[in-house]
């Protein structure tokens, strides 16, 4: 969540914020992809259920995963612009 506000101020001040952006997304799309996983297993076939919310955080989580950017894009960014490491 800090890496989210951190983001945000940067882009109010108007500065650069790519990679913040970028470290945010990465890291709470892993964790609500763990979150959903876990509650799929937990409900089990109730899961894919529409009556049940599980099935509609599945959609959301995977539509963040491929938009705006994948995650493989991000990660790309992080790599060349935060650790440095050649453009791949």
């Amino acid at each position: 969540k800090l890496l989210n506000y951190e983001a945000a101020w940067l882009f109010d001040k108007g500065e650069r914020c790519g990679a913040e952006a970028n470290m945010a997304k990465v890291c709470a799309v892993e964790a609500g992809t763990e979150a959903v996983y876990h509650a799929m297993q937990t409900y089990g076939g109730y899961g894919y259920a529409v009556e049940y919310d599980v099935e509609r955080w599945w959609r959301e989580i995977n539509l963040i995963r491929l938009a705006p950017v994948t995650q493989q894009m991000a990660l790309a960014f992080i790599g060349e612009h935060v650790l440095g490491l050649p453009k791949s």
